[in-house]
């Protein structure tokens, strides 16, 4: 889970409330709500235990409200939740970033349907984040991911950081957004 959010004084972003639509895996990515809570809990059930392990380095099958409403915050998070542009109702994807102790810092957190990945979807969502992470007045991304997440390795690669050393079964990195 994010780590809690200490800098509670950010602006409220007019930026993260625009739609933002992938071509090429002709999906929407959109604002979180409150009222997505139901649908994200679905999406997780539908994420097998490999890529829920991923995303939280633990087994999670679901959301608590009150978790899901930190992520909805806009003074402490920015969360979005992704869907084909066929079916605004079916969830595939949620990213978040959530302001960490850190001053400028904020987590990200993605996870992404099983039979959506490996299509650049990820990379997309990880690069609107980093845009939006910026308009969110922070500097650096959090990332924290297994050794073994293939995936989210080539992701950070692909933002242009070092690939760090590996000393453990997880990976701790910030990026620069700037």
């Amino acid at each position: 889970m994010p780590t809690p959010a200490l800098n509670a004084t950010a602006p409220q972003l007019a930026a993260a409330t625009t739609d933002f639509s992938h071509a090429e895996t002709l999906t929407v990515t959109r604002p979180a709500t409150l009222d997505d809570f139901e649908a994200v809990n679905a999406l997780h059930e539908r994420c097998s235990l490999e890529t829920r392990f991923a995303r939280y380095q633990a087994a999670r099958r679901s959301l608590r409200l009150a978790e899901f409403h930190h992520l909805t915050r806009p003074d402490r998070s920015l969360s979005w939740v992704t869907y084909p542009e066929d079916d605004p109702h079916q969830l595939i994807a949620t990213t978040s970033l959530v302001r960490t102790p850190q001053a400028g810092a904020a987590e990200l957190g993605i996870m992404i349907e099983d039979s959506w990945q490996s299509r650049g979807l990820g990379t997309a969502l990880v690069q609107y984040a980093r845009t939006q992470a910026r308009a969110f007045g922070c500097s650096s991304m959090v990332f924290m991911t297994g050794s073994d997440n293939v995936r989210m390795l080539r992701i950070i690669k692909a933002l242009s950081a070092a690939r760090p050393a590996i000393h453990s079964s997880t990976v701790d990195l910030a990026v620069p957004v700037g």
